[in-house]
This record gives structure tokens, C-alpha cells and sequence, in this order.
């Protein structure tokens, strides 16, 4: 039993140490891609780097990088949500309605519970009808980006409590409080995926989920915990954006969800689950924003970063599913080595047939 446990850990051992290789070497890649495109956009533009500027660059990426750190919970738990941008627009929306009557305090809790609602909701029928969250969390997309359609009547939601204001606007030792927000949630985040119980159980949910359930996880609890997580990630986000912006706009984060997705993949956070980690998703939503915003510097067309944001994401996924490939066949490799080697399991077969074959020919000999 101790030999048993022994070759887990040390199966473990070898697998964390390659995933922590990888991810060293995309965060470096990813960090001097930060440092790389920022010195050539200055170089274009004296402004880019201004402190004001940085401020506005810092807000736009706090609030696709508060969903995405949800999308990437959701992700390394082996599932996927594509109604971040419509449960981001029903949230904002639905939080200036009621700051147009309510307390701004209430109408903000109003509108993030909303958010965790939706996602429970996603959770609840992924795992009640047991089908694809690509296919349940599409329909919402277009249901709930309908629903925030129908309450606005198609028009922008203005005359919300001035207070209501405070939140999205509020300023923290000189850092906007949204961009705060993210840093926390952020680190909360990466120390709980790396020293909780509760983190180990969702990777290993996400790498094997029948393996997981098998060892006594609960599938359920976990399954609609994470999508209610997303969901109050994307719900706060856009309560933020509409405390920002005083209201809240029928087409608010249309394609929100593919540049949160893009961030999360981009990141190294496995399609399949499993894998990833926070530093990761946040280094590339700076990159992202920082692309973004550096398009528009430069003087160019803003939708050239579409085309930026779509072949990331191409990318992305391209570059993932190479890394699985290989890392399968050096896992099929090793098992025909060890299968193959002096004292291994082929030597082992090979002497019990011989064994056999031996026993055999004694008892032709002694007939």
C-alpha cells in the first residue's frame, strides 16, 4: 500500500511540476507581450502610458476581469457559461430600474443577487437534464439578453439616484474602487485554487468528474455552486459598469462573453478543466485591454481589435489542444517504457508464459 501511494504522489508530483513549468512560461510570455506592446504604443502615442490614460485602461479591463476570474472557476471545474454578457446587461439593467425608486444599496445587492441567480439557474439545468453547458448557457444568452430588451423597452435606463453613482466612481488611495475589486477577487481567487480543500475538489472535479464522484465529491454541490459563482462575478461586473455609468444600456457587453472567454483561455485555463490559474487569466486580460485601447491610440480602426480578440481565442484553443496532445503521447510514452523495461511488466508476462510453457513440456515429458 505504501509503494502504491508512493508512485500517486509522486505521478502528482510530476504532473503539478509540469503544469507549473507551463504556466511560468506563458505568464513570461505573456508579461513581456504586456511590456513589448506598451513600449511600441508609446512610442506611437505619448499619452498612452499618462497616468489618466492607465486610469481608463484599468477600469475598462476591471470589469471583464472580475467575470473572467468567474468564467475561469467555472472552467477549471470542467464546465463553460456563455451567458456572461447577457446575465452582465440583465444585472446592470436591472440594478439602475431600481435605483431609479429604491435605495442605490438595495438596487446594487438587487442586481449582483440577480447575477448569482442566473448562474444557479444555468448550474441547476446542467446538471438536472445532465446535457451540455454549451447548449443550456446559449439559450440563456439569448433569453436573458431578451428579457433585458423587453424591461428596457429598447431605450437606455437614466435617472437613477445620484447615489447610486458612488460605488462605480468611488476612488481608493488613488485606485478606482472597480480596479481594486478585481485585485481582490483576483487573489482571492488564486489562494483559494491553490491552498483550499475546496480548490483541489473543483480541479479535481474538472479533470475526471466520474473519478471524482467515485472518491465520494459532490458533483452537485460543486456543478451549481461554480455557476452561481459566474454568475455573481458577471453580475457585479456590470452593476459596476452601470454605477460607473449612471445607467445601464440594452446593449450593454454584447460579445462580452468572447473577450472573457479569450482572457480565461488565453490564461491557460484547460477547455476541458483541471487546469489553470489565476495570474494566468489576469496578465492576459491586461494584455487584451491593453490591445484594445492601444488600437484606438495608435489611431486606428477600433474593430481591427476584434479581429485581435477572435484570433486569440483561435489561438488559444489551437495552442491548448497541441499541448494535450503532447502531453498524451509523453504519458503513452512513458507507460510502454515502463511497460517495456528490465524487471517491468513485459519481463514479468514474459517470464510467467515461459513459466508456463516450462510446466507444460513436464507434464508431455512425464505422460
Amino acid at each position: 500500500m505504501s509503494e502504491a501511494k508512493t508512485q500517486v504522489h509522486a505521478l502528482h508530483g510530476q504532473k503539478r511540476r509540469r503544469a507549473l513549468s507551463e504556466a511560468a512560461i506563458r505568464n513570461i510570455t505573456l508579461l513581456a507581450l504586456i511590456i513589448g506592446f506598451s513600449v511600441m504604443v508609446q512610442t506611437v502615442n505619448d499619452n498612452f502610458l499618462s497616468v489618466a490614460n492607465l486610469r481608463v485602461i484599468g477600469l475598462n479591463i476591471s470589469f471583464v476581469g472580475i467575470a473572467a476570474v468567474g468564467a475561469a472557476m467555472v472552467m477549471i471545474g470542467g464546465q463553460i457559461d456563455l451567458s456572461i454578457g447577457s446575465i452582465f446587461a440583465l444585472s446592470a439593467v436591472i440594478s439602475a430600474l431600481l435605483a431609479v425608486s429604491l435605495p442605490p444599496l438595495l438596487a446594487i445587492l438587487l442586481g449582483v443577487s440577480a447575477g448569482g441567480l442566473v448562474g444557479l439557474l444555468n448550474g441547476l439545468i446542467v446538471w438536472r437534464i445532465n446535457i451540455s453547458p454549451i447548449i443550456v448557457t446559449l439559450g440563456s444568452l439569448t433569453f436573458f439578453r431578451g428579457m433585458v430588451l423587453i424591461l428596457t423597452g429598447d431605450s437606455s435606463v437614466t435617472g437613477v439616484d445620484p447615489n447610486f453613482t458612488g460605488l462605480g466612481r468611488a476612488v481608493v488611495f488613488g485606485i478606482p474602487l472597480p480596479v481594486l475589486l478585481f485585485v481582490i477577487i483576483a487573489a482571492a481567487a488564486t489562494l483559494l485554487l491553490a491552498k483550499t480543500q475546496i480548490g483541489l475538489h473543483i480541479r479535481a472535479f474538472g479533470d475526471d468528474r466520474h473519478a471524482a464522484e467515485l472518491a465520494g465529491l459532490n458533483g452537485r454541490r460543486i456543478t451549481l455552486g461554480l455557476f452561481a459563482l459566474g454568475g455573481l462575478m458577471a453580475g457585479l461586473a456590470g452593476v459596476l459598469a452601470a454605477s460607473r455609468l449612471g445607467g445601464a444600456s440594452p446593449n450593454f457587453a454584447i460579445g462580452f462573453e468572447l473577450e472573457v472567454i479569450t482572457a480565461v483561455v488565453l490564461g491557460g485555463v484547460a477547455i476541458t478543466g483541471g487546469e489553470g490559474r489565476m495570474t494566468g487569466v489576469v496578465l492576459s486580460v491586461i494584455l487584451l485591454g491593453l490591445v484594445t485601447s492601444g488600437i484606438t491610440a495608435m489611431g486606428l480602426d477600433p474593430n481591427i481589435g476584434r479581429l485581435v480578440v477572435g484570433g486569440a481565442l483561435v489561438a488559444a484553443v489551437a495552442i491548448n489542444q497541441i499541448g494535450q496532445e503532447r502531453h498524451a503521447r509523453r504519458q503513452r510514452r512513458q507507460a510502454m517504457e515502463e511497460f517495456a523495461a528490465e524487471g517491468g511488466a513485459a519481463e514479468r508476462l514474459g517470464l510467467a508464459v515461459k513459466a508456463r510453457q516450462d510446466d507444460a513440456e513436464g507434464t508431455r515429458d512425464g505422460s
